[in-house]
């Protein structure tokens, strides 16, 4: 409960100063709509391309999510990725949505060409995929990185025949998209052919710096034979790198399974840019180092090689070691880099509080003098230090 009413206090507090001001009688804008004239497919595409908060006034690069039939999924995919990057749950990324047209050009444009009879009586006209990763590689790709500010990090979004081909992409230009989440994807077409390109593809690739969330709905007793049968390649033949997460999500069928596939995915994928839940685990393995190494290492495998761990991630180290009783290494942690963590003056407060309770008052002075120093208009401490007698250092 303690845990929550912090974060809830700091989250209201980044809300109310880094919140962009809200016209309540304007429009609410998810994206705004671009043609795209491609000369593989000789005929013009529609995309919809969200931005994140404050892009317009800004100069940050960000990671793009490429996302299939735009049409079903664009308006509250881009809200979860907005979600969850205000939450700083991943990155804040750019959602550029592809509208796939009608049923007979999405046949087209996903799908491999099919040698099976159901396919093609089913699914008429497919066979497209290899053009239409050549649009995506050498017109759509280009066009979103000479136009917005983009990171190398691209992630692609796939449901159904989405899926299939997102499968497809990975295997056939697998340095196109850094990670890719296929929503029950149709691995069955052409006898799971798909499938069998990927056994080959991974059996000669030694090395592959990439993820993949995939799921599976509903059903009963086991996924369908070629769901089991690709995850049986994965975890027999995944290269060095590449990193893979299966969910067979047997609540949901085929039509709602993408928004929960495209929520979990992004929290799996990106699992390693924010602090695990039970962050003292790591922080036992190796102290404050072994934090900042999660977030550098994390920061170059999705296109930050800047980043460094947040100054609210280190105060919320403090704040589970100070809620464990763990004094000494709270102590240690907030006061380890004064340079690039300045101590925010509420948490050598609150230190001083602890250590009070401890019965250690020679460590409470010590804090609320840091404390004051560091805010000298805190009155609190300085009560606190003309209770216990202590001569208050002018400023």
């Amino acid at each position: 409960m303690m845990m929550a009413r912090f974060l809830a206090l700091v989250g209201l507090l980044t809300a109310a100063a880094g919140a962009p001001a809200q016209n309540a009688a304007g429009p609410v804008v998810t994206g705004e709509h671009v043609q795209l004239q491609s000369g593989i497919l000789k005929e013009s595409r529609s995309l919809v391309v969200s931005k994140p908060a404050g892009y317009d006034d800004g100069t940050e690069r960000y990671p793009v999510l490429y996302l299939l039939d735009a049409e079903t999924h664009f308006q509250y995919a881009s809200g979860i990725v907005n979600f969850l990057g205000e939450n700083d749950r991943i990155p804040k990324m750019l959602v550029v949505g592809v509208a796939s047209g009608d049923i007979a050009q999405r046949t087209r444009d996903l799908t491999t060409p099919s040698t099976v009879e159901s396919d093609n009586r089913f699914s008429p006209g497919g066979g497209g995929a290899e053009a239409f990763l050549s649009f995506v590689a050498e017109e759509l790709v280009p066009y979103i990185e000479k136009n917005y500010r983009t990171r190398s990090y691209r992630v692609l979004v796939g449901h159904s025949f989405g899926g299939l081909f997102a499968v497809y992409a990975m295997i056939a230009r697998p340095k196109l998209f850094s990670a890719y989440i296929a929503a029950d994807p149709s691995l069955y077409w052409n006898n799971h052919a798909v499938v069998a390109q990927a056994e080959t593809f991974f059996a000669n690739s030694k090395e592959l710096q990439a993820d993949l969330y995939m799921t599976a709905a509903g059903g009963s007793g086991e996924p369908d034979a070629e769901i089991r049968r690709f995850t049986r390649v994965l975890s027999e033949k995944a290269p060095v790198g590449f990193r893979w997460n299966f969910e067979w999500m047997k609540q949901d069928d085929h039509m709602s399974i993408p928004l929960p596939s495209i929520y979990r995915g992004l929290e799996t994928i990106f699992e390693e840019w924010r602090l695990p839940q039970d962050c003292l685990a790591l922080y036992d393995k190796g102290g404050i180092e072994a934090i900042h190494k999660r977030f550098r290492e994390a920061g170059g495998r999705f296109g930050y090689p800047e980043r460094t761990t947040p100054p609210f991630t280190v105060s919320l180290v403090v704040y589970q070691l100070s809620r464990a009783g763990r004094l000494e290494d709270a102590a240690k942690v907030l006061l380890h880099d004064p340079a690039n963590y300045p101590p925010p003056w509420n948490q050598l407060d609150a230190l001083a509080q602890a250590y009070e309770k401890r019965g250690d008052n020679q460590q409470a002075v010590r804090f609320y003098l840091l404390s004051l120093k560091a805010n000298p208009q805190n009155e609190f401490a300085r009560k606190k230090l003309i209770e216990k007698g202590v001569k208050i250092p002018q400023p």
